[in-house]
């Protein structure tokens, strides 16, 4: 174990050595964090990778993009396995020429074809190479480069920087690398459309240089506290900025916060954002921000690099992306973007928002980070579908997809988690929300649902949670609702795979806690939950667990760990009371049991749940039939369907601290037109009986 931590553990003594001096761009957390992934991350790591996207490398059609411009071009594409990738490029298909490959096996791929000529044609193939070493090659393909007479060039004869681009319905070229002391280009007009070309875009190259554009009226107070890379102004329509790199240069936010951020987008109409690779180091900034976008957002395949370490205020949090559209009608997009660093969140969203297809990796370095949060204090947050991301993180408390303060309407579909736990380190000890973290353990999450009101599914996603060290502790899906929680929660059709790594490393891979509720208000159904460590955590540190609902889950026990337990109800120390869940039709493999259970805390708390299977009763259409348990407690009354066929989940016993108590054999009773026939039936197993008056 000493190998797989030693490398870290002697980053993370260097961080409090040195303090903020990571924070402040040397490279060193970044080229940590690729070790990680490399060694944890990936096909060749993880085997559900290859069960959910396939065995055999392929391009994924709907992932790709290109832009071409006048000496430049941006091509993007997707691969369902991880891969390294290149282009070759040429005028003619000798080629010639080839973009870098990245630095780790990654499913999105942003290139840029630089030093072309103008009006001319070039010929491109695309090129991936997968973990274990098979090459896909594109076919021969072709691009006309496009000259832009009427594009204003940068910098030309603009004065600046700070350069201001305010001629409305103009494209604006930047023609060769740009380096600013401090903000490098304001966007003050309509229409307009910004091509990097390619080139990169330097900005806050000098600690405290005056930025004398920084009009709060015009671009908002976020943007002008300090320098930003491309601030626009408020309101502004149909902005488009496309192809080139932004990137934080040695100024590193010379003061805290705020401000600093590459891209700021102030209330924008009608935006897009694609084909930009932005890197950045300083003291809470976020890469990406839309703030409030009026008439909708479009920010896709785009490269985030974040290579800072220090957060300041984790409740104020920042971002990879920062995708705040507000409550508006039009559905934003933000898809296809691959973040392969951040310290705290990858991407933040609110309502009618489609987030997909985007791959996020999480460096946490402070409590609450997420790899995409949903998270809204003003509530009646609603219209949100997440689908098709792959979210990886490690660090202090990360959340792969985490929601919180009332949302409905949300679809969180065929998303992929992989979470990486190891020991803990003092990451978070200061700042706003903080403290220091002496003696907390260091969870690492897949999901976490915090207080939904109505209306919230997640099915067919692949969380997957690993861990190892001392004070690692891991949950796979975290479940919080809330005397507010309403109908239509629920969790369908997912794997869960938790796994310690060793026998410091503790977690549950679905934890249910929540604050008193009087009615089943969560479903879980059709999952299978593989684990070597625990099942199911009824109550936690978190909050108390009431009336969950498990039908037709499967549960998988790997391995030979003594702690292993299929359930545990309560708390070390709690009072609070945990009880009426349900476990129907549960497929039981690998040595999983409902006789490996555990209660917690004290024993004056009421700790119980039930057993149960779904009985299939076959009689006469509109017959009415009662069901009484071995108490003679009636459990159930109603009319057979217009096809005779009625499903009833019965109780086989109910488990609390003391030992088991039978509820069968049940009766059921069907009569119809005056007569009643009666059957006995010991209900240990799904079942079908026939009872016919």
């Amino acid at each position: 174990m000493a190998s797989r931590t030693s490398v870290r553990a002697v980053l993370v003594a260097a961080l409090f050595v040195a303090g903020p001096s990571l924070g402040q761009g040397n490279g060193n957390a970044y080229d940590e964090f690729n070790r990680l992934c490399i060694q944890h991350f990936g096909a060749e790591r993880e085997d559900e990778v290859y069960r959910k996207f396939g065995q055999h490398l392929k391009m994924t059609p709907e992932g790709a993009w290109s832009y071409i411009s006048e000496t430049s071009a941006c091509l993007a594409w997707q691969t369902n396995l991880p891969a390294k990738t290149y282009v070759e490029y040429g005028e003619t298909t000798a080629y010639g020429r080839r973009t870098a490959e990245p630095e780790r096996h990654l499913c999105l791929h942003l290139h840029y074809l630089t030093g072309l000529k103008p009006d001319a044609t070039c010929q491109y193939r695309l090129v991936s190479v997968d973990e274990r070493g098979n090459k896909l090659v594109g076919p021969t393909m072709t691009f006309t480069t496009k000259s832009g007479p009427n594009a204003v060039r940068i910098p030309g004869g603009l004065k600046g920087p700070p350069y201001v681009l305010d001629r409305s319905h103009t494209t604006y070229l930047l023609t060769q690398d740009l380096t600013a002391d401090s903000t490098a280009l304001n966007i003050a007009a309509d229409g307009i459309t910004l091509d990097l070309g390619g080139y990169t875009v330097t900005y806050d190259d000098k600690a405290g240089a005056a930025d004398p554009t920084a009009d709060e009226r015009l671009y908002g107070w976020h943007a002008t506290q300090n320098p930003c890379g491309i601030r626009t102004a408020d309101g502004r329509r149909g902005i488009r900025i496309v192809n080139g790199t932004i990137k934080q240069g040695r100024g590193n936010g010379a003061s805290r916060p705020h401000g600093y951020i590459p891209l700021f987008l102030r209330r924008p109409r009608d935006a897009e954002v694609a084909g930009l690779t932005v890197t950045y180091a300083g003291s809470q900034v976020s890469g990406i921000v839309v703030n409030n976008a009026y008439e909708g957002a479009h920010v896709h395949h785009n490269v985030i690099q974040d290579n800072g370490t220090e957060l300041f205020d984790r409740h104020r949090g920042l971002d990879g992306i920062a995708f705040d559209t507000g409550n508006v009608e039009t559905v934003s997009k933000c898809h296809h973007n691959l973040i392969k660093r951040t310290r705290h969140r990858g991407i933040t969203v609110r309502s009618n928002n489609d987030i997909f297809a985007n791959e996020i990796y999480v460096d946490s370095f402070a409590t609450n980070s997420y790899g995409i949060m949903y998270y809204d204090n003003r509530g009646g947050s609603r219209n949100l579908s997440l689908h098709g991301n792959r979210i990886f993180g490690t660090g202090f408390h990360p959340i792969g997809i985490g929601s919180g303060q009332g949302w409905s309407d949300v679809k969180v579909i065929g998303n992929f988690v992989q979470m990486q736990g190891t020991k803990f380190e003092r990451r978070w000890v200061s700042g706003v929300g903080g403290g220091d973290p002496e003696g907390q353990r260091s969870p690492v999450n897949g999901v976490r649902l915090q207080r939904p009101r109505r209306n919230v599914e997640h099915s067919d996603n692949l969380l997957v949670v690993k861990g190892f060290g001392e004070g690692c502790e891991m949950r796979g899906l975290w479940l919080v609702p809330d005397q507010n929680t309403g109908e239509g929660i629920v969790f369908r059709n997912n794997v869960i795979k938790l796994l310690a790594e060793d026998n410091h490393a503790a977690g549950y891979a679905i934890t249910c806690c929540g604050s008193e509720t009087e009615k089943p208000v969560i479903t879980l159904e059709k999952n299978t939950v593989i684990t070597n460590i625990q099942h199911v955590q009824c109550g936690d540190s978190y909050g108390f667990g009431k009336h969950y609902r498990f039908l037709s889950n499967t549960f998988v026990r790997t391995g030979n760990d003594p702690r292993y337990k299929t359930i545990r109800l309560g708390w070390q120390g709690w009072k609070y009371e945990s009880f009426g869940h349900l476990f129907i039709d549960t497929k039981l493999e690998g040595g999983a049991s409902f006789e490996s259970v555990s209660f917690e805390g004290a024993r004056a708390a009421r700790y119980d749940f039930a057993v149960g299977w779904r009985l299939e009763i076959q009689t006469e259409p509109g017959a009415s039939v009662a069901i009484t348990d071995n108490s003679a407690a009636t459990v159930f009354s109603g009319n057979a369907p217009h096809d005779g066929t009625l499903t009833v989940p019965l109780i086989q016993f109910v488990c609390k601290p003391d030992g088991k108590v039978a509820r069968t054999p049940h009766t059921v009773s069907v009569s119809r037109h005056g007569r009643t026939a009666r059957r006995e039936v010991t209900l240990d197993k799904s079942q079908t009986v026939e009872v016919r008056p």
